[in-house]
């Protein structure tokens, strides 16, 4: 320190020593204490800068460190992405270069497609063009044939329909069945309606008049009629005839009453005499008097037939059944009464009354009602008009 310093403070602590001593004492104190303050105060900042100053400097460090690990991992991504980049743009190129060859091959494959479609399409297109010509010829044949069998199958259908006619102007005219003529003439007309020819019109035409003329007779069932005088002529056989039962009929209760008036003394008899000699003359009086028995007889029996009168009895109601189905199917109204009145009276005179000779007769009677005659048109003109036809197409071919 300079002299000049010194002086000064000299001059300063000279009045300060003259004070009295319990002044300094305390001044001392004061001091003391404002020194102590004064390192304290100094202690707790220089404390506090360094706490400062390390406290900045370690987060300063742990932040240049944070730092760095963050550059370095982000140095570390850079890399990794770039290398992810160049992959990317390895696999993207290798990827075009795959795309660009699979295009060129599909490209190559399609023309070759093309190539061979358009081959095709000009071998198909030829087949057809063959296949074309060899339809046209073979529909040329078919329908030349088609036209033969045509022909050949109208021909024959009108020749079948022609022996239909022939059948229903049979029966109609024979037998009087107008049923079946009209099942007959209906047949045709369908089986007609099949043929496109103005010659067949006409046959269709009359086909018609004869079917309005047939639904206007009232017709009678032959056929059945027939069926039954058949199924009479069958039953004949097993008619009785008159004298076939030698014994009248009496009344058996008679019969008993004598039986229990001959059996009440023998009873009795043996209930008073049960011996054996007894017994035995009762029992040939009973059969004595059963070898003799009297019946009141009140009605004149016929003779009993010999074998050859039986059989013409038989034979001869068979001939008159048979005689009325002739008539019936002749249409004769006065033979066919005729012949079942004489069946009738013949049934009555040679037949034993029953059951079965009763139908008989009731049947006959019934028969007897029906009116076989009937006025039948002419079917035979739509024949006429087909053979006519049948005739023309002949002549064409």
């Amino acid at each position: 320190m300079s002299e000049s310093e010194k002086g000064p403070q000299t001059g300063i602590s000279s009045p300060i020593a003259s004070m009295p001593e319990k002044s300094s004492s305390k001044a001392g104190w004061v001091a003391l204490l404002a020194l102590m303050l004064a390192i304290l105060g100094t202690g707790i900042s220089i404390y506090t800068w360094y706490v400062t100053q390390v406290a900045g400097q370690l987060e300063a460090g742990r932040e240049l460190g944070r730092l760095d690990g963050m550059s370095r991992e982000l140095d570390r991504l850079v890399e990794d992405q770039s290398t992810l980049q160049a992959k990317i743009d390895t696999v993207l190129d290798q990827s075009l270069e795959d795309r660009r060859e699979v295009l060129e091959r599909m490209d190559e494959a399609q023309a070759a497609l093309n190539a061979r479609l358009k081959s095709l399409a000009d071998e198909q297109a030829g087949a057809f063009a063959q296949q074309e010509d060899e339809i046209s010829s073979l529909a040329g044949v078919v329908a030349a044939t088609r036209s033969q069998i045509g022909s050949v199958h109208e021909d024959w259908l009108l020749r079948e329909v022609a022996h239909l006619l022939v059948l229903a102007n049979q029966r109609l005219t024979l037998l009087g069945d107008v049923e079946l003529a009209k099942r007959a003439l209906t047949l045709v007309d369908d089986r007609l309606r099949a043929v496109a020819d103005p010659g067949i019109l006409e046959v269709r035409r009359a086909l018609s008049q004869e079917l309005s003329a047939l639904n206007q007779v009232n017709s009678t069932d032959v056929s059945g009629i027939a069926l039954d005088l058949g199924s009479l002529v069958q039953t004949v056989s097993a008619l009785p005839l008159k004298g076939d039962d030698e014994r009248p009929d009496w009344t058996t209760a008679g019969d008993n009453e004598g039986s229990a008036n001959n059996a009440a003394p023998a009873s009795s008899t043996e209930t008073q005499e049960p011996g054996l000699f007894d017994a035995l003359i009762g029992r040939i009086s009973q059969d004595l008097e059963g070898l003799v028995r009297v019946r009141r007889v009140d009605e004149t029996q016929s003779p009993k037939l010999d074998n050859s009168e039986r059989f013409l009895a038989y034979e001869n109601l068979r001939l008159h059944l048979l005689v009325a189905q002739l008539a019936l199917l002749r249409t004769d109204q006065l033979l066919f009464q005729k012949s079942l009145a004489e069946a009738q009276s013949w049934l009555t005179g040679y037949f034993a009354s029953s059951p079965a000779a009763q139908r008989f007769e009731d049947q006959l009677s019934e028969m007897m009602q029906i009116q076989v005659e009937q006025n039948l048109p002419d079917i035979s003109g739509s024949l006429i008009l087909l053979r006519s036809e049948i005739d023309r197409r002949n002549q064409a071919e």
